[in-house]
């Protein structure tokens, strides 16, 4: 008998969040959609409903943009001290343009997932891994591993933002669109994923506090929540520093691919034989 945490409409159970707890911090630094896999698991698994899993998914995030915070705390505080004006302006210039893309997306698929069943959701998310892989191939291709942070232009924190609201649709990862936006304009992969680490603490910040506002929720948290958002972070800290220091190396399209090909393969089983 797992425990339950209720947070706002949301109720949870404690065992089953462990679950997805772990697939959040294990999987939203990997360019394959940590959303995408926690709404998987969470309609095909737990039998919960499309919006309740999106909801979770969004709330599931706060854990690993702790571990962001506390990872680049130095470059947060002098950010909001106005000690950084360039890494300020970065910052509220993507999450203005985020937002502009985010919202309606956020509202469009919150309505249409309620009408929809687990195997379409499914098939959604697996056709949106295979996008991903395919921008992160482009991203590959186009890279000239050259510019640094201060070389970036007014125009890549506005687009970069753009296209990280997009990863509100799950299978569409977040770190996913944002590192292939900087390596196809020629960063090096370490700044690729540096900037796109620091850009996802006010997305998710604006995420949830969209959610509570848009949905008037009361949001009611136990310490049940608490442990395993510590544990998001923790375990997500931890997966951040590995992946840097792999940055130079890791290759993520192809596992896209084959993450989207098995989902989709699935998903036509399923329809097929039940």
């Amino acid at each position: 008998m797992g425990y339950s945490v209720k947070i706002g409409v949301i109720q949870l159970s404690f065992n089953e969040d462990l679950i997805l707890a772990i697939i959040q911090a294990i999987l939203e630094w990997l360019p394959v959609s940590s959303e995408g896999f926690l709404i998987l698991t969470s309609v095909n698994v737990f039998q919960k409903s499309a919006s309740e899993a999106l909801r979770a998914a969004i709330y599931f995030h706060l854990g690993t943009s702790l571990a962001v915070l506390f990872k680049y705390r130095r470059k947060y505080f002098d950010t909001i001290t106005f000690r950084n004006i360039p890494l300020l302006r970065f910052l509220v210039i993507s999450a203005i343009a985020t937002a502009v893309t985010a919202i309606p997306l956020y509202i469009l698929i919150k309505e249409s997932f309620s009408l929809l069943d687990g195997m379409l959701i499914t098939l959604f998310i697996g056709v949106a891994l295979l996008l991903t892989g395919s921008l992160l191939r482009f991203g590959v291709l186009k890279s000239s591993d050259t510019l640094t942070f201060s070389e970036r232009k007014f125009s890549d924190e506005l687009l970069v933002g753009f296209f990280q609201g997009f990863s509100i649709l799950p299978g569409i990862s977040r770190s996913g669109v944002t590192i292939t936006y900087f390596l196809a304009r020629g960063f090096k992969r370490q700044e690729a994923f540096e900037m796109s680490f620091l850009m996802s603490l006010p997305a998710v910040l604006g995420a949830i506090a969209f959610d509570i506002i848009y949905n008037e929720i009361y949001v009611d948290l136990s310490i049940e929540y608490f442990a395993l958002t510590g544990l998001v972070t923790v375990l997500g800290y931890f997966m951040m520093n590995f992946l840097l220091g792999l940055a130079e190396r890791l290759t993520f399209d192809k596992i896209c691919y084959f993450l989207g090909i098995i989902t989709i393969v699935l998903v036509l089983i399923f329809y097929a034989f039940f």
